[in-house]
């Protein structure tokens, strides 16, 4: 099984990201950018699946970059390399 890196934090989004990984899942759905919400949040959401189910992980201002930011660092470790 191969070992998933998460930046250390307190971020509940990404303990839960990680568990779910843990456990087989894959992500299904990770925008490349973070959204400005009309009031000026920053705003993360993705979507992870085990099986037959789908989970919605989401995260606000410094928790929406650590979510996002762990999100695209495990997809681009699953894209091979071009030469």
């Amino acid at each position: 099984m191969k070992e998933i890196a998460i930046e250390l934090s307190d971020s509940l989004a990404s303990k839960q990201l990680l568990k779910i990984l843990s456990i087989g899942g894959k992500i299904t759905k990770a925008p490349s950018e973070i959204s400005i919400m009309l009031n000026g949040l920053r705003y993360y959401s993705m979507e992870v699946t085990t099986d037959n189910e789908s989970y919605i992980i989401q995260g606000f201002e410094k928790e929406a970059v650590l979510l996002h930011n762990n999100a695209m660092s495990l997809l681009a470790d699953k894209i091979p390399a071009l030469d």
